[in-house]
C-alpha cells in the first residue's frame, strides 16, 4: 500500500514537472513558430534559455513537492521524479510532435530535481534544529563579533 502511494506521489510530482515543460514549450513554439528561418537564428539562444530554465524550474517543482510528502530517500525521490518527467516528455514528443527529446531536456531536469529535494532536505534539517516554535531553544544563537 505505502509503496502504491509512492509510485502515485512519484507521477504527480513528474507529471507536475512535465506541465511546466509543456506549458513553456507550447508559448515558445506561439510566440517564435512563426518565425521565418533567417529570423529564428537571432533569438535561438533566448529559446535555448528558456527551454532550459523551464526544465530546471519544472524538475525543482516535481522534486521538491515529492520530496516534501516523502520526507526520506531525498537523492532518489529526486532522480525518480526527473526520470519520470523526462519519460513523459519522450512519449510527447514522440507520439504528438514526431521529435525525439534532446540530452539538455534529462540533464536540466535531473539538475532541477536533485537541487529540489536538496531545498526541501535543508528546509527540513532547519526545522529540526530549530526545534519548535515558542519555546526559548528556537531563538537563533548570534555570533560574538
Amino acid at each position: 500500500m505505502k509503496s502504491q502511494r509512492d509510485f502515485r506521489n512519484y507521477l504527480a510530482g513528474a507529471a507536475l514537472a512535465f506541465g511546466v515543460v509543456l506549458l513553456v514549450s507550447q508559448v515558445l513554439q506561439l510566440l517564435y513558430g512563426g518565425l521565418a528561418p533567417g529570423d529564428r537564428e537571432s533569438v535561438y539562444t533566448l529559446i535555448i534559455g528558456i527551454y532550459i530554465t523551464s526544465h530546471i524550474i519544472g524538475g525543482f517543482l516535481g522534486g521538491y513537492l515529492v520530496a516534501r510528502v516523502r520526507r526520506s530517500n531525498y537523492l532518489l525521490t529526486g532522480i525518480v521524479t526527473a526520470v519520470l518527467a523526462y519519460i513523459f516528455e519522450f512519449a510527447y514528443n514522440l507520439i504528438v510532435e514526431a521529435t525525439l527529446t534532446d540530452i539538455y531536456a534529462i540533464v536540466s531536469l535531473l539538475i532541477g530535481a536533485v537541487i529540489g529535494v536538496m531545498f526541501m532536505r535543508a528546509k527540513m534539517e532547519n526545522v529540526r534544529i530549530a526545534g519548535p516554535k515558542g519555546s526559548e531553544k528556537a531563538e537563533p544563537h548570534k555570533l560574538q563579533p
